[in-house]
């Protein structure tokens, strides 16, 4: 299963590299900002919006799942209707993001940032001042620059005069997720580039705050992104970067296996490479028979603020635990279509026609059906380990920055009874559309990511969800030096029976 937010990992880094981060996620675009007089013809526009459309229709597992087709052909119809002058890329661009975001599916989504945001950063532009996150309806702010009277936990009521359910709005119709939630889980440490699309770059901004009960107007200096550099987002205070196994007790064992991809390949085609697949399962294993030898009962298995990856690399983690075979969905169905069939073809050319890869199999099962149909993909069963086991009990953390294969391992360990899922609700979802394919269109040359699959939980729960864990552990408005979650977990484990 892959990663549908390949970038969060870097994002979530470090905001010091912002603009180097995301022209790395843009590109191509990135690498080619917007030439206001370079304008694509109203012609060519449209051929872009019909066939983004045709495309999705065609080849998304199922476009109108969510999104009903009458609201697709009525936006399309508006859209073709304006779109009546020469646009430039960055208009296009958004506009068909906002479009392939109506089908409320994560991975159905231009596969760029806008070029926009590349100008914009290169010249190190103004951008938004205060770092925030939405959580149970409120608009909590985590930073804020020094001396603008305004601190972490202080609310945001209103940004240039309108309310936070339309300024929300505005700023989420940019995003393709399932869930409003998830919008707004994306959405936070990436907050600049969502409020440059919507409003443009700006020397000042006017807010309506709430500071210890009081509501007040404040307008805010924008500052230039390396200025930002000081501000953190919502993983402020403790870190849950890269990779870490130690003891936290005598008998309980702490893993975080960090983004099941390699997140410092600087090309997309290396994040699943088999020399770094083999560095991470070295990592792995040396963990294991480390808490093993010290005679660990206990194990937390921490995937919290993890954007994903893909199931090669979770299914080293639970082998060393698993019972007996395991596969991270119950149905994987596939729906077949020339986009997919021309998307999966490249990718077998570039890993040199390995009939034992996945991609082979996609080739033989694409082969043998029509397009349009919606296929079965028999995933294989992942064995658990021979020789040393670790036989404790396992305990996995998950919050609302796990992503993607970081939900679908939780949910298999859930569904499997290997283990007990502690902390909060994720907003990403354990049964879900993924699988993603792209393709490219001919005017504007923005790529297409969408779902070929619809992947079902072991469980067999066929609606999308989010993971709900086991035990909920509380979670501070605003994240601290403190992990209030993992000591909650640990104050459990340490009660007698």
């Amino acid at each position: 299963m892959t990663n549908p937010f390949p970038f969060l990992a870097r994002l979530r880094r470090s905001l010091a590299g912002l603009a180097a981060l995301m022209c790395l996620a843009a590109a191509p675009a990135c690498a080619q900002p917007d030439d206001p007089a370079a304008l694509i013809p109203a012609d060519a526009a449209r051929a872009d919006v019909t066939a983004l459309y045709e495309g999705l229709v065609a080849a998304e597992a199922d476009l109108f799942q969510a999104t009903p087709r009458a609201v697709f052909e009525a936006r399309y119809n508006e859209l073709m209707a304006r779109l009546d002058q020469p646009v430039s890329l960055a208009e296009l661009h958004a506009e068909l993001q906002r479009f392939a975001a109506l089908a409320r599916h994560a991975h159905t989504r231009i596969n760029s940032l806008n070029p926009v945001w590349a100008a914009h950063a290169e010249a190190d532009g103004p951008v938004f001042p205060l770092a925030f996150f939405v959580s149970e309806g409120e608009v909590i702010i985590s930073a804020a620059p020094a001396g603008s009277g305004l601190a972490a936990g202080d609310r945001i009521l209103a940004l240039e005069g309108e309310p936070n359910p339309v300024w929300l709005a505005r700023l989420t119709r940019n995003i393709s997720a399932e869930t409003p939630e998830l919008a707004y889980a994306l959405l936070a440490n990436a907050e600049i580039y969502y409020i440059l699309l919507e409003y443009g770059p700006r020397e000042a901004f006017t807010l309506d705050v709430l500071q210890a009960g009081e509501r007040r107007t404040v307008t805010l200096d924008a500052l230039a992104l390396s200025a930002r550099s000081g501000l953190a987002g919502p993983s402020a205070g403790f870190s849950l970067d890269g990779r870490e196994a130690r003891m936290l007790a005598d008998d309980i064992a702490y893993l975080r296996p960090g983004p099941f991809l390699n997140v410092e390949a600087q090309d997309p085609d290396a994040y699943f490479s088999p020399q770094a697949l083999a560095a991470y399962t070295g990592f792995i294993d040396a963990s294991f028979e480390d808490f093993i030898a010290v005679g660990a009962t206990d194990l937390v298995l921490d995937l919290r603020d993890n954007p994903g990856g893909d199931n090669s690399w979770s299914d080293p983690v639970i082998a060393w635990f698993a019972d007996r075979p395991f596969r991270f969905a119950s149905d994987f169905l596939i729906r077949v279509s020339a986009h997919t069939t021309a998307s999966n073809a490249a990718r077998l050319e570039a890993q040199g026609h390995d009939p034992a890869s996945a991609s082979a199999r996609f080739a033989d099962l694409f082969a043998s059906a029509q397009p349009g149909e919606l296929v079965p993909f028999d995933l294989p069963y992942a064995q658990p380990r021979t020789g040393a086991r670790f036989d404790g009990a396992v305990h996995v953390l998950v919050n609302r920055y796990s992503y993607s294969n970081a939900v679908s391992a939780g949910a298999l360990i859930q569904d499997y009874g290997f283990g007990t899922v502690y902390g909060e609700p994720t907003r990403d979802m354990a049964t879900t559309y993924g699988a993603m394919e792209h393709f490219t269109l001919e005017h504007s040359g923005l790529e297409v990511g969408y779902p070929k699959a619809m992947i079902i939980r072991p469980n067999g729960e066929r609606a999308p969800h989010p993971l709900e864990p086991d035990v909920r552990l509380p979670v501070p408005a605003v994240r601290g030096a403190q992990d209030v979650m993992l000591e909650a977990l640990l104050e459990r484990l340490r009660r007698p029976d």
